[in-house]
């Protein structure tokens, strides 16, 4: 694992993912380099993958048998429902998106 990863790592957080990045220009700018930064808002990323597709990713980079199987059957019959006030709905299926805050879903996404 990059020792520079933040997200999803025991121990690190956004604060020193910040840390970072400041010590990062003050150096670019100390050595007279150019200090360039590029931020990508993934919000709602995790909703919008396909399982199909994953599950056509996963083996194509060798993922197969019953390991396969395994996350297929993770990522699909999820159903998702609301609940107000004790009234549930009927629920529909869900055919995208990883579980998020799940052991699997940072390295699934």
């Amino acid at each position: 694992m990059n020792l520079k990863q933040f997200g999803f790592t025991k121990g690190h957080s956004t604060t020193e993912a910040g840390v970072e990045l400041i010590q990062q220009i003050f150096g670019a700018w100390k050595d007279s380099r150019d200090a360039i930064g590029v931020f990508c808002d993934l919000c709602k990323a995790f909703d919008y993958v396909r399982n199909d597709t994953l599950i056509r990713q996963l083996h194509h980079y060798g993922v197969t048998g019953r390991s396969l199987g395994l996350l297929e059957s993770y990522l699909s019959g999820t159903i998702q429902r609301v609940v107000i006030n004790d009234e549930r709905s009927s629920g529909s299926a869900d055919n995208m998106g990883v579980p998020q805050g799940s052991v699997l879903g940072s390295f699934l996404f």
